[in-house]
Formats: structure tokens, sequence, C-alpha cells
């Protein structure tokens, strides 16, 4: 009878380790929250509970960890995988089983759009574009060093500054062959002149997917004024045009659905087909009115409330046409003359994608560098465990593949630390200054991820009175 239940044991056992995915690899041997509640510590700090982890896991950790960035310092009453830290969950926390079902749940691309005569013309457009710039920026930098060269070489204000030019000038010629870059063994989009945007704070509102996906759009136009050149000409060329993007994480907050992302939870995906079916919500510079008919400005408050873009889910042009929505005290429709809103009230982004397909299976490393060079810096998910939640320094190395429930902005690599540079939206306390190291595949990080395509400036922009 012993033996009978025993080969019976060893049967359900080996029955478990063939049908578990092959592609779920966690490096826990038993879940931390399960060893606490049997421990009676419910109350563990995140720190606490790290180091359950690390106890528990395969491999050496290879990073430091400090305190919650949200000061959370005990569980809260009734936990989830949404709510434990601020971050947000994929739709339906999706679960990486044999059995996972996306349809319904996963934003995807629209092909028909993608191959629409109106996004083909475009792209052609911004191509010439980039070539009429090319051509335009090295006719300015000759011109330029002509004037700096007569005016006072000694001058060592005018040399320094001149320095800086010729810098801006070498990254415009370094973008206009990209072809080997992902072969580099380390890259950082910071060094090739690209403006990341500052590391911002989203507080305990699970609203990570709006900002790596406002932040990976603004990079992606900041990365096309330096492939134009419009950024050094700026520079060199003072009556330049020179056309910013200030999205509002606040606006896509409060007008996409409430069934495409909230403080509970939201997908980078929805948010990418917001501002390309619709527009891409702007500006901290817009005026909005309270109860009292009085403006107020209105800036990140952590909290879903009522949309009050003008253009709300409208389908706008394509380009950056001026279409001024809003009433006010200064200049056309209210908006300051020299307001960023003024020039991109009705921008709409051209195409969105994921890195690979099918959607739902890991990119291989090559595949993410690749999209990261042509695109520039990538919204990304990954699982934030409870050490990530409190990792501090060096190359976090954890591998709990069980979800995701997190999204960040992928901007560079080192193969040498075989590990991802990523941007975090948990403040400056977090991490190397908001920013942090993940190993390649490290807890699902590059699973879904995902790139964006502004639209190519409308460039007869008319004028504002």
């Amino acid at each position: 009878m012993k033996i009978k239940t025993l080969l019976i044991i060893v049967s359900l056992l080996v029955m478990s380790v063939l049908t578990k995915p092959t592609f779920v690899k966690s490096q826990q041997t038993e879940n931390c929250d399960t060893l606490k509640a049997a421990d009676k510590k419910s109350d563990a700090t995140e720190s606490e509970k790290c180091l359950c982890e690390q106890n528990s896991a395969v491999e050496k950790p290879t990073y430091t960890i400090g305190e919650s960035p949200f000061g959370i310092k005990t569980k809260p009453r009734k936990p989830t995988s949404r709510t434990r830290r601020g971050v947000a969950a994929s739709p339906g926390a999706i679960e990486r089983t044999a059995h996972t079902k996306l349809l319904g749940k996963l934003e995807i691309p629209n092909k028909d759009d993608l191959s629409s005569p109106e996004v083909a013309g475009l792209q052609k457009q911004l191509l010439d574009y980039r070539a009429e710039r090319r051509k335009t920026t090295e006719e300015e930098w000759k011109r330029f060093l002509k004037y700096r060269v007569r005016a006072n070489p000694s001058n060592p204000i005018l040399s320094k500054r001149l320095a800086a030019r010729i810098a801006d000038y070498n990254r415009f010629e370094d973008l206009q062959n990209t072809d080997d870059w992902q072969r580099l063994p380390k890259f950082d989009w910071r060094e090739r002149g690209l403006e990341v945007g500052a590391v911002l704070n989203q507080g305990k509102c699970g609203s990570c997917w709006a900002f790596a996906s406002v932040s990976a759009y603004q990079s992606s136009w900041e990365l096309e004024q330096l492939r134009t050149g419009n950024s050094l000409l700026r520079d060199i060329v003072p009556e330049n045009s020179y056309f910013k993007r200030r999205p509002s994480v606040q606006q896509l907050l409060n007008c996409i659905s409430k069934t495409k992302g909230d403080c509970t939870d939201g997908w980078h995906g929805s948010a990418f087909a917001f501002m390309v079916n619709s527009h891409v919500p702007h500006i901290p510079d817009r005026l909005v009115f309270d109860q009292d008919e009085k403006t107020v400005i209105e800036e990140y408050t952590g909290r879903k409330s009522i949309c009050t873009d003008p253009l709300q889910n409208r389908l706008v042009k394509r380009g950056g046409k001026l279409v001024p929505p809003m009433i006010g005290p200064e200049g056309i429709g209210g908006i300051p003359k020299d307001s960023d809103f003024n020039l991109t009230a009705a921008d709409r982004a051209l195409a969105w994608g994921y890195v690979n397909e099918p959607f739902d299976k890991m990119p291989s490393v090559e595949q993410l560098k690749s999209a990261l060079i042509k695109h520039g810096p990538l919204a990304m998910p990954m699982w934030a465990d409870h050490c990530f939640a409190v990792y501090k320094s060096g190359v976090f190395n954890g591998h709990n593949n069980k979800s995701l429930n997190h999204v960040v902005v992928l901007i560079g690599w080192d193969d040498d630390k075989q590990a991802w540079l990523i941007k975090n939206s948990w403040g400056k306390d977090w991490g190397e200054e908001g920013f942090a190291w993940i190993q390649y595949e490290s807890n699902n990080v590059g699973l879904f991820a995902a790139w964006i395509q502004p639209s190519p400036i409308n460039k007869e922009m008319p004028p504002t009175q």
C-alpha cells in the first residue's frame, strides 16, 4: 500500500514538471508572501520581503537595495499585485502560461492603418524631410564655422560654445548612419545627445503605463529633431523654427477611457493606440476651468479626473496642424503666444507597434536593440517584485517571471553587464537616480516592448497672431 501511494506521488510530481511551461523560469523556490504568512509576519517591509526572495534565489543577487520609494513600510490590508507598490498591472494581470488568451485584453496595432496611403505618404514625407534638412544643416554648419573663425577664435567663451556645437554636429552626423549601432557592446541614448526627459514620480497612482508611453513618445520626437538637424539649427541659426512636444501624462490619464487605463491598471499599447487613433494629449500650460469659472493650471495629480482636453477623443489630422480650441485672456483662443500648445494643439502620432510578432513571445536581445536604435526609447513592461521595488544600484538579476505589472522605458544596454538600462517613474530617490540596470530577460523585462512614431510636423504652420 505504501509503495502504491509513493508511486502515485512520484507520478504527480513528474506530471507537474512536464506540464509546467518551459518559458516560466522562476528564481524563487517558494513565494515569499506565503512564507511570511506562515510565519505570521504580514507586516513585513518591502526590504524584508526582498531579503526573503534573495535568500530563496538560485542566483546570487548582483544589486543592492534600499527602502520603498513610496514610503510603504507595511503590507496593505488587502494587497494585490496591482496596488502593492503603486504600479500598474497589464490587462487582466496577464499570466504567461500555455493557455494565455490575449484577444480582447491586449491592444494590437491597426494593420490597415499602418499600410494605408496616408501613413505611407507621411512616412515618405518624413524621409524626404530628413534628406532635405540634412542638406540645409550641412550648409548652415559651414556658414556657422566660417563666421565663428572670423569672429574671435581666441575668445574663451566663444571657444567653449564652439566646442559644444561641434559635439552637437558630430552627433548629428553619427545619426545619419546607425546600421551598426546595435552591434555596439554598450549604448546609452543620453550619450548620443538625446533628451530622454526628467525622472518623474507617479506616486501611488498605478500610472506607470502612462508615464512610460509619454516618455517614449517625447523621446521619439526629440530623436527626430536630432536626425533632421532641427536641434542643431536652433542653436546656430536663432531664427530657425523648432517645434517641441510636451505630452501630458495627466491628460492621457484623464481622457483615455477607464476600461483602457486608470490608477488601478493600464497598458502602454492602449496609450499608444490613443495617440495614433485620436491625438497626443498635451500640456502643462493648458487652460482649464474649475466650478467657479476660475482658470487654473492642471499638473499631474496622481489621480484620474475629468477630461478637460478640448480635443477630447476627436480624430485629428496628422502632422501637427494648428487648431486653437481654447478661450481665455491671452493670444488666439486664450493660449499664450509662445505656448507649446499653440504649435502642437492637434498633433497625432503616425504609427506604433510591438517589437516582435507574435506579440506574446519574448523578443530577443537583438530585436530589442534594433528597435531601440530605429525608433528611440521603448515602453517596456516587466514584473516588479519586492526586490525591484527597493532596488538601489548594481544589476538587478531577479528571475521572477510569473507575470507583468509595471512599465518602464528602455534607453540603453551594456553587454559586459548583460543588462538593459531603464528609466523608471518612481522618482530620483529610487535606484540610480531613477534609472536602473536590469539583466537581460530578468523578471520578463522586454515582453510586449513597444515603439511609437510621431508624425512629421506640418512645415506650413500658420503664424501666431
